[in-house]
Order: structure tokens, then C-alpha cells, then sequence
């Protein structure tokens, strides 16, 4: 629909259900910027300041996610979104060389928590950086209503690749495909026989026994919950979130250890995800009596299509991944099955609004405002030898997340794969409130001896695994 915004005709489309979610977070936010994402891509080797300038100029040319804005409509609230013409940028350079890396990645935690315009502003911001120890590169600060870590990631690497290519003379990279192309495939959603299917596989799941809230940190909080609200059956939680305050926690895992999942997925045919959810969904039962009915909150990228995969924007739909699994009669190979089964079938009903999903369960339970059945949200990046970028290879590459000061959601984790070397990052975001640094640490820690554990000794009962850990 043609819209006119401050004097100028836009091509205006209404917001996916996946930027409603962002909508939302921000309707119960005192402020903004608690849904930014900052990154920071840094390479330790010298870098052309004027070039990387024109790489990143041309990537947003290229990106259309990247020149998205958002509209409030002053007469009827109704919120629309645009792409507007590329400009060319001069981006700022700050050399932070000669300070020490706390102080520089303070500087940088301090940028991303300052919020956008959401309606009507710019809604990223880049600046070329020059970090301690050799580190050169940019620092990116994102809306989440136009990225999600996937399209960070596809614009890190044409960014890279234009790079490479305006300084080595390497191929020029293929084209991005059209944000607003991938918006108009989600608009036509609705009315398709598709979610019709999706509508029934959701309502199936909300017609079974009401699950059970398991807790990251024990069964305490849940045990306090039922004594607060005197009701000593209730199976849900609500996790404390008075105003976001939050904080992220980064691990990285090193890369024959990532080796090691990865081989062991592709012998026995278990999606990499599925062999990181099992030692998730394990580390949970274990924490909380050895429960045997878990709920984890996967985030799904929904980027199966070429379309979808470069298009960029934010396409995560986040829905609850059940299962009930007994640990002294399923082996660890078999329960990877299990997660596996009722992953493909979530990811085929993925495209399902989030919050419709999660209005529903609060009517069909009776559950209290804020209340939850998950205490962890999981998401997975996935990467292959030929998304890995060539030219960083020996290269030290890192690729840092700032955190806003506050978070969305009460505790997820990001398991995504560096494009330098591949092995796995392990990113923690937390509210402050719900999650302290030592509990992730021992999350982490619990976590990795239990994935370990479980793939080299896949036969083994899961009950096995827990006591061995």
C-alpha cells in the first residue's frame, strides 16, 4: 500500500508476525533499546579503512533489511514498513588501540544501549573500530525488528566478501535476495492452506496434559512460586523481569571440540541442534529431579529457501519443543530421536505466529500473566565448510555481541558457528533477574560434560548420563 511519510510516497507493507514480537516487547519496555543486538567483527591484521568503507556501503546498497524503516500511522496506530533508497554513508572510525579490552568493549556495550527511533528513524548504525591487541573492524547496532543473528551473520559475511574482493580481486559475491519479497510470502501466509495445517498441529499440542515448568537453576523456584500463589499443583512459573536490566555471556568452544558434535550428528544422522538440545534438555531434567516432561523454547529461523536464507530482516518464530522422555529406559542415541522427530515436525508448523501460540496456552491453561512452562530459549545458527569464509583461515577472527543493558526474553542461548574457523560460539542472554553469571557458568559447564559424555557413549541410558556427570 502507498503510503505518504513526511511528504514522500513509500511502498509500505504491514509488519510480519515475527516483528510484531519485537512490537510487543517494546509495548511493555519503559525504553527502546532493549531490542538492540550489537556485534562487533573484529580481524587481527591490518585493515584498509577507506575500503572497508565501500564494502559496507555497498552491502547495504545490497541489503534491503538494512534501509528499512518503520512507520506509525498518527491517525489509526496502524504500524507499516518501507525500504528507503540507499545513501551513501561516511562511517565514523574511532581507534580504541591503545586501550585496555575492557575498556574498549565497554565503550562499545555503552553504544548499543542507546536506543533507535523505532518509528520513523534509522534503524542501524556502524562504525569502524580499531581494537587492543591488533584487532581491526566494525561495530554494528541493529534493530531487532529488521535482523535476528542470521541476517547478522549473511551481512557480516557479504560485507567480508565485498571486501576481499575490492582488495585481492576475489570474486565479487552473488547478489542478497529482496527483503521485501520474503515480507510479501508472510503476508500471503494467513489465507493459505498451509496454515490451516499449522493451526491444527498447534491446537493438537494445546489439547494434550498441561506440561511442567523445569528451571535452569532447580526446582526452588518453582517450589516458591506454588508456596507465593498457594496453589501447590500449579505446573507453570512466571520468571521475575521488572524492568529487563540484563547482561550476555559469550563462551567459545574450540574447534576440535566442535568437530567432535559435529561428526557424531552426521554418523548418526542427528541434526547438530538436536545433539546440542539433548545435553540442554538433559542438564534440565537432571537440575529438576530427573522430571521426565521438558519444555524448551526453540527459535526457528525459517530460512529454508534461497529467498529466505539471503533476504536478511528478522524471520524467527519462536514455539515451545516438548518432550517427555523417561532417563532409565531411554538410551541417549534414542532420545536424541525423540527431540529430533519433534523438532522436524515443529520446524514444519514453524511458520505459526508466536504470539498467537503463546495467547492461546495462557487461555487453554488458565495460566497466569507471564507465566511459562520454559526457562531456557534455544536457538541455533548452522554453518558448512562452504559458508565458512576462505580468506580468514589463519586469520585470528572474532565476533563479539554487546549487550544493550537489557534483554528481552528472561534466559536463552545462541549456539552459532564463527565464520573464521567454524567451532561454536555459546551466546548467553540473560535478565538479571532471572540469572546470575555464576548459574550460567555452571549451566555451561553441566551442559558440556553432558554433551560430551552423551556422544561418547550413545547407548547408554540417559539416566546413565546424568550419573555420570
Amino acid at each position: 500500500m502507498v503510503k505518504i511519510i513526511g511528504g514522500i510516497m513509500h511502498d509500505c507493507y504491514p509488519l510480519t508476525p515475527a516483528q510484531m514480537v519485537h512490537m510487543y516487547t517494546l509495548k511493555f519496555s519503559p525504553t527502546h533499546e532493549i531490542v538492540n543486538i550489537g556485534t562487533g567483527t573484529f580481524l587481527q591484521a591490518e585493515l584498509n579503512i577507506s575500503v572497508l568503507r565501500e564494502a559496507l556501503n555497498r552491502a547495504i546498497e545490497r541489503s534491503e533489511s538494512m534501509r528499512l524503516r518503520i512507520w506509525r500511522d498518527p491517525e489509526t496506530e496502524e504500524l507499516w514498513q518501507y525500504v528507503v533508497p540507499y545513501k551513501n554513508q561516511h562511517f565514523e572510525y574511532y581507534d580504541f588501540s591503545a586501550l585496555s579490552e575492557e575498556k574498549a568493549h565497554a565503550i562499545l556495550e555503552r553504544w548499543t544501549s542507546q536506543p533507535f527511533d523505532t518509528f520513523g528513524g534509522e534503524l542501524s548504525r556502524i562504525v569502524i573500530v580499531s581494537m587492543p591487541n591488533g584487532y581491526n573492524g566494525y561495530y554494528l547496532n541493529v534493530h531487532h525488528a529488521c535482523a535476528d543473528s542470521g541476517s547478522v551473520i549473511t551481512f557480516t559475511k557479504d560485507v567480508m566478501d565485498i571486501y576481499c574482493h575490492l582488495m585481492y580481486d576475489l570474486p565479487y559475491p552473488a547478489p542478497l535476495t529482496s527483503y521485501i519479497e520474503s515480507v510479501k510470502k508472510d503476508l500471503e501466509y494467513p489465507e493459505s492452506k498451509k496454515a490451516k495445517r499449522d493451526e491444527k498441529y498447534w491446537q493438537e499440542k494445546l489439547s494434550q496434559p498441561m506440561p511442567l515448568f523445569t528451571d535452569f537453576a532447580g526446582t526452588e523456584r518453582l517450589k516458591a512460586y506454588r508456596e507465593t500463589t498457594g496453589r501447590p499443583d500449579v505446573r507453570w512459573c512466571t520468571l521475575p523481569s521488572p524492568d529487563g536490566s540484563g547482561g550476555t555471556i559469550t563462551y567459545d568452544l574450540d574447534v576440535d571440540s566442535t568437530n567432535k558434535i559435529i561428526a557424531f550428528a552426521e554418523e548418526h544422522d542427528i541434526p547438530t541442534s538436536v545433539v546440542i538440545l539433548h545435553a540442554i534438555r538433559t542438564v534440565l531434567s537432571k537440575f529438576n529431579d530427573n522430571a521426565q516432561d521438558v519444555t524448551i523454547r526453540n527459535f526457528v529461523s525459517r530460512r529454508s529457501t534461497i529467498l529466505h536464507k539471503k533476504c536478511g530482516g528478522v524471520r524467527m518464530h519462536c514455539l515451545p519443543l516438548r518432550t517427555i522422555i523417561d532417563p532409565a529406559n531411554t538410551t541417549v542415541l534414542e532420545s536424541m530421536e525423540i527431540i529430533k522427530r519433534e523438532q522436524q515436525e515443529m520446524f514444519l508448523h514453524a511458520d505459526y505466529s508466536t504470539l498467537r501460540y503463546y495467547l492461546a496456552q495462557r487461555e487453554v491453561y488458565g495460566m497466569d500473566m507471564g507465566a511459562e512452562f520454559h526457562s531456557i530459549s534455544f536457538t541455533y545458527q548452522p554453518a558448512t565448510r562452504k559458508s565458512l569464509v576462505p580468506y580468514l583461515k589463519g586469520i585470528p577472527f572474532r565476533c563479539r555481541w554487546y549487550s544493550s543493558g537489557k534483554q528481552p526474553q528472561p534466559f536463552y542461548i545462541t549456539a552459532m558457528h564463527r565464520p573464521g574457523d567454524g567451532g561454536l560460539t555459546f551466546f548467553f542472554g540473560y535478565q538479571k533477574a532471572c540469572a546470575t553469571p555464576e548459574q550460567i557458568e555452571f549451566l555451561y559447564y553441566f551442559t558440556g560434560r553432558v554433551l560430551f559424555r552423551s556422544i561418547e557413549n550413545p547407548d547408554k541410558t540417559v539416566q546413565e548420563i546424568i550419573d555420570m556427570t
